[in-house]
């Protein structure tokens, strides 16, 4: 074979011939197509060309035998740890820390056990109670009219008020905090029927009654020899401060904000409604199931 190669021919352009008509003769047409196919050389086999050794395929690679040995391997190990799992367990509970061990800890002592629990959480509100032991009824509009000590409680809308006598609650311990608290009757017993509430009875004041009026009878200048028998709203004690708000809707109960416990044996309080048609009527009985009004000492 010769190292040297002819170079194709140039191509040159031939024209057609065409007929008289104007068609492309059918002689022409073939000779120029087989003077097209003389012209172009025919491929050669060249050296450079892969032969069939190189086309064979390869070996395959060793990787999936290394991940096939991994693995089985990763699973034995595994399986050697659920093995010792009861027995490191057992161990360990064989032998548990010690409050040096513990000590020892980077973060101290992380653990919250049950028996510690109560440290964490505030001591529960007790209180020791304390029942009226005076009951009064007034009235704006009958200002001289007389009620007397009872156990009737009757409140209305700028109209009738209550005035109460509570006894300063003892305390275990030099508790100075005192607050009024409505306890309503439960609410399927036979007292349920008892009291009577109109309107909206979601705010009913509380304010202390501290001087007795000016024109009180007999002359009397302490709230102790206050006569609760012959009150009127004509000779209505002097007001002093609200002690807060009590909702009659409230459950399990209401009781107003906490204030300082008076220094002298009893309280005396004045409960009005400034509510739209509010009413509040019932008899405050000492008898179980007991409800009505308290007042209530801390006793911590």
């Amino acid at each position: 074979m010769s190292s040297s190669r002819a170079k194709p021919s140039t191509l040159q352009y031939a024209p057609v011939s065409l007929h008289d008509d104007g068609e492309v003769s059918s002689e022409s047409l073939e000779k120029r197509i087989s003077e097209d196919d003389h012209s172009v050389p025919l491929l050669e086999a060249s050296d450079s060309l892969p032969t069939d050794s190189s086309l064979a395929p390869s070996k395959p690679p060793q990787l999936p035998k290394l991940i096939l040995y991994f693995s089985f391997a990763l699973a034995l190990l595994s399986a050697v740890n659920v093995a010792l799992l009861p027995a490191t367990l057992s161990k360990w509970q064989s032998y548990p820390f010690s409050g040096s061990d513990v000590e020892a800890l980077p973060y101290g002592d992380a653990r919250l056990g049950l028996d510690r629990v109560a440290d964490f959480m505030p001591p529960p509100k007790v209180y020791n109670h304390a029942w009226p032991e005076k009951i009064v009824r007034v009235s704006r509009k009958l200002k001289n009219a007389v009620w007397g000590n009872g156990a009737q409680v009757y409140v209305t809308v700028e109209k009738d008020s209550t005035i109460m006598r509570f006894p300063i609650p003892s305390a275990d311990v030099d508790a100075n905090t005192c607050a009024l608290s409505w306890r309503p009757p439960p609410e399927f017993s036979v007292r349920a029927k008892d009291l009577i509430t109109k309107g909206d009875v979601t705010e009913l004041e509380v304010w202390q009654l501290v001087a007795p009026s000016a024109t009180s009878a007999n002359g009397i200048s302490t709230m102790d020899e206050l006569d609760y028998d012959i009150l009127a709203y004509s000779s209505l004690p002097v007001r002093g401060e609200l002690l807060g708000v009590l909702d009659l809707t409230a459950k399990p109960n209401s009781t107003t904000l906490d204030f300082a416990c008076p220094r002298t044996e009893s309280l005396v309080v004045e409960i009005r409604c400034q509510r739209v048609a509010c009413h509040v009527s019932f008899m405050q009985i000492d008898i179980a199931p007991r409800f009505g009004f308290e007042l209530v000492r801390r006793r911590d």
